[in-house]
């Protein structure tokens, strides 16, 4: 029964991980006006707490001025990103490390390469642009940013010593970082559901997104059975 409910959650995450990852890679296409697409959240926020705001509706008309002054960092940003967590679930599933290793090593390379670049531009969007939330959402950006690109670095280190174990360890905390966009949105439609203003929520979720996706990795790992990761080499 464990085991299903494993299964379920995994594929569950996948799934809600290709849509906001497909559903982001529409800045690729549209630019920075693809912002704008957000005020569509805005009804699903009402419907789900009952809240009568325009808050996304504002954000969007907010925003695309300033995403449109640094139009090339915003969507490098989010391309990157959302390819990486693209790349991150073909890098980690465990049929593809045991049956085409080589597409393994070449996801792994361009997973690293994107979410290196996603995240670097994501915290010099952080750092560049006002932020809703102010400085604690910015150093938490910021951080997230730094945290990921150090754990690419430390998981390449690894592989180079034939460490592979630990490779994988440090690539599973890398694509926790980048998830943090998915935490975002479960977070914000969280908090709406409990009645919290919106733009508190909105805050509140980038706050926590890093904390909570990098706590529940470390517990993914410490808890693995007999020390060896489901999803690590062998």
């Amino acid at each position: 029964m464990l085991k299903i409910a494993r299964h379920v959650v995994l594929y569950v995450g996948i799934a809600l991980t290709l849509m906001i990852a497909l559903y982001s890679l529409r800045y690729l296409f549209g630019g920075a006006a693809s912002v704008l697409a957000l005020a569509e959240t805005d009804a699903m926020l009402e419907y789900l707490s009952g809240q009568q705001s325009s808050f996304w509706h504002e954000f969007s008309v907010r925003q695309q001025p300033l995403y449109q002054s640094s139009e090339f960092a915003v969507v490098g940003h989010i391309t990157a990103a959302s390819v990486a967590l693209i790349a991150g679930i073909i890098q980690f599933l465990p049929v593809v490390r045991q049956k085409a290793p080589l597409l393994h090593r070449a996801s792994g390379y361009f997973y690293a390469f994107t979410a290196t670049l996603g995240l670097g531009l994501g915290a010099y969007i952080s750092f560049s642009l006002p932020m809703i939330g102010g400085t604690n959402t910015i150093i938490s950006n910021i951080l997230g940013g730094i945290l990921g690109i150090s754990f690419v670095g430390i998981a390449f280190y690894h592989i180079w010593k034939k460490q592979y174990l630990q490779h994988g360890q440090w690539m599973l905390r890398s694509y926790a970082v980048l998830l943090a966009i998915l935490t975002v949105y479960l977070l914000v439609a969280f908090f709406a559901l409990l009645g919290v203003e919106a733009e508190r929520g909105y805050a509140l979720a980038h706050m926590l997104c890093f904390p909570i996706n990098l706590a529940l990795v470390e517990l993914f790992i410490r808890r693995s059975a007999s020390g060896q990761m489901v999803l690590a080499y062998e």
